[in-house]
C-alpha cells in the first residue's frame, strides 16, 4: 500500500507568487490543525504561507457567506481579468464601504514594517479640488458612508490638513478617521484642538510598549511619544481606534497591554488588530516568523486577557470575506467587558453588521435588542447585563424621538469596546476570491474605486504620487 501525502487536500483558489509577481493557482491544505495556501508558479515552484492555526475554524469560517452590496453606478468593463482591471471591474462582488484617501506620501517615519509604497521625493500633497473631486465620485457611486479614512504617509505632515478635512464634513459621511504615527499629536496641542473641532477620529498606530522592540518595529524608539498623543488626544476628547500591527513571535504577547490601555482611555472606541502583512517598501523585508492569521490573533487575545475576551465572540463581519476581517463587541464597565455574544447569536450580530463597516443599529434592528432582552430576562440572565442592555436600548429609541443612523452609531459607541481583526493580503497571501469581495477601496484621479488589497500589491507602484517607477525600473 502507498504511503498519504502528509497534507489534506481542501481546495484551490487564484494567488500570487513573490518572486514574478505572476497571479499562478494556488492549493489549500492542512497539516496538522494548521491551514496553508501553497503557490505553484511554473517558473519559480512552489511557496505556501500559514491562512489558519485551525483547521476547524477555517472549515467553519470558510462556509461564511458574504452580504455584498451593490455599486450604485455601473462598474468597469472585464478586460484583463482579475486584479488587472480594478476600478472595479463588472466581476467585483462588493461595493465600497471604507474608502482609504492617501493625501500625501511624506511622512517622519521609515518603519520597516511600512507595507505601502511611498517615494522620499519629491513630496506630494493631494489639493483641496483634487480631495473634492474623488469625494464627489465615491459618493456618487456608493451613497452615504459610515465613515472615511485619511491617510497617508504620514497625514499630519500635509501644510493644508485643515482644508481637506474640511471639505470631508458631508451629510453623507457618518465620520472622518484620521490614520496617524501620533508624532505630532505628542507634542502640538494646536493640531489636537483642530481635530477636536472637526470631530475627527484618529487612528493611532500602537505596536509595543518595549523600546527594543519599537525599534525593530518602527526602526526607532517611539513609545513614550505614542502614550504622550493618547494622553493629549484623551485631553481633547478625540475618539480614537488604537491599531496595532500584530506579529507572530515579535509583539504577539503584547495584546492584553494594549487592550488594558483602552480600557484605561475612555476615548478608545475601538481596537484593530492588523496582522502583519509581508509587503510593500518596508513590509516586504521585514523578517519574521510565520503569518499571522485571523484565529490565531484572537486565540493571542484570549490567551493575554485571561479569557476575558474569548475567540468565540468574534464573528465574521457580514460585508466581508470571512478571512479579511473579524469582530467583537463589547459594554465597558468598571469591572470587566460583557461579549456582546452573551446576549446575542453570532447570526443576529452579523445583521446588525449589514449595509455598512459599523454596527448598524437602526430602527429594524431595534426588536433584535429587544428580543435579546426577553431571551436573557427568561433565562434568568444576571442584572448587571440586563442594565446595559436596557441602557442601550434607550438610549439608542428614545420613544418618539427619530434619530438618525449615525448619531446612533456614536450614542452606541460611549458604552461600547470594539475589537476589529484585519488580515491584509500580500505577495504569499493574496487570493483573488477574497479580493473579489473587498470593501476597503482606494479611489484614484482616474474615477477607479481600486480594492485596498489589490492597490497595495499592483497599483500602489504604479501611482506616480507615490512611487517613482523609472528610477525603480532603472
Amino acid at each position: 500500500m502507498r504511503d498519504t501525502r502528509p497534507y489534506t487536500y481542501l481546495g484551490a483558489v487564484q494567488g500570487m507568487c513573490r518572486q514574478c509577481r505572476q497571479i499562478v493557482p494556488s492549493r489549500i491544505v492542512a497539516e496538522g490543525t494548521v491551514v496553508y495556501q501553497e503557490r505553484l508558479c511554473p517558473t519559480c515552484g512552489t511557496a505556501r504561507a500559514r491562512i489558519a492555526d485551525s483547521l476547524k475554524w477555517y472549515m467553519e469560517r470558510i462556509a461564511t457567506p458574504v452580504s455584498c452590496r451593490p455599486f450604485q453606478s455601473e462598474c468597469g468593463p472585464v478586460r484583463d481579468g482579475c486584479p488587472h482591471d480594478c476600478g472595479p471591474c463588472a466581476f467585483h462582488a462588493n461595493a465600497c464601504h471604507l474608502p482609504v484617501f492617501s493625501i500625501t506620501n511624506a511622512c517622519n517615519m521609515a518603519c520597516p514594517i511600512c507595507f505601502t509604497y511611498n517615494r522620499a521625493n519629491p513630496k506630494y500633497f493631494m489639493s483641496r479640488d483634487e480631495l473634492r473631486q474623488l469625494l464627489d465620485n465615491v459618493i456618487r457611486r456608493c451613497g452615504p458612508l459610515d465613515l472615511i479614512n485619511i491617510t497617508g504617509g504620514e497625514p499630519t505632515l500635509h501644510p493644508n490638513l485643515v482644508e481637506l478635512l474640511d471639505e470631508c464634513r458631508r451629510p453623507e459621511i457618518g465620520r472622518i478617521t484620521l490614520n496617524s504615527n501620533g508624532l505630532r499629536m505628542a507634542k502640538d496641542a494646536d493640531l489636537c484642538r483642530m481635530l477636536a473641532d472637526r470631530d475627527v477620529y484618529v487612528i493611532l498606530s500602537f505596536d509595543t510598549f518595549e523600546p527594543a522592540r519599537s525599534e525593530l518595529i518602527h526602526g526607532r524608539d517611539v513609545v513614550s511619544e505614542k502614550l504622550r498623543a493618547l494622553d493629549n488626544l484623551q485631553r481633547h476628547d478625540i475618539g480614537v481606534t488604537l491599531l496595532n500591527v500584530m506579529i507572530r513571535g515579535v509583539n504577539d504577547d503584547e495584546i492584553g497591554r494594549v487592550i488594558e490601555l483602552a480600557k484605561r482611555h475612555p476615548v478608545v472606541r475601538s481596537i484593530t488588530v492588523q496582522t502583519m502583512a509581508f509587503t510593500g517598501q518596508g513590509g516586504g523585508r521585514f523578517v519574521t516568523g510565520e503569518h499571522m492569521p485571523l484565529d490565531g490573533a484572537a486565540g493571542a487575545i484570549e490567551t493575554a486577557t485571561n479569557g476575558e475576551m474569548r475567540s468565540d465572540h468574534f464573528v465574521a463581519h457580514p460585508g466581508a470575506h470571512p478571512l479579511c476581517y473579524s469582530i467583537a463587541y463589547y459594554f465597558r464597565g468598571h469591572d470587566r467587558l460583557r461579549s456582546f455574544t452573551d446576549f446575542l447569536t453570532p447570526a443576529e450580530l452579523r445583521q446588525m453588521l449589514e449595509g455598512g463597516y459599523l454596527l448598524q443599529p437602526a430602527d429594524r434592528n431595534a426588536d433584535l435588542f429587544k428580543t435579546a432582552l426577553d431571551r436573557l430576562w427568561a433565562g434568568g440572565g444576571d442584572d448587571e447585563l440586563l442594565r446595559r442592555i436596557r441602557g442601550l436600548i434607550d438610549a439608542l429609541y428614545p420613544p418618539g424621538k427619530p434619530i438618525d443612523r449615525f448619531t446612533r452609531q456614536r450614542l452606541a459607541e460611549a458604552q461600547i469596546l470594539t475589537v476589529y481583526i484585519h488580515s491584509h493580503m500580500d505577495e504569499d497571501t493574496l487570493d483573488l476570491g477574497r479580493l473579489m469581495a473587498c470593501p476597503d477601496q482606494v479611489p484614484d484621479p482616474d474615477g477607479r474605486l481600486i480594492p485596498a488589497c489589490a492597490y497595495n500589491l499592483f497599483y500602489r507602484m504604479k501611482d506616480p504620487r507615490f512611487y517613482d517607477l523609472p528610477a525603480k525600473e532603472a
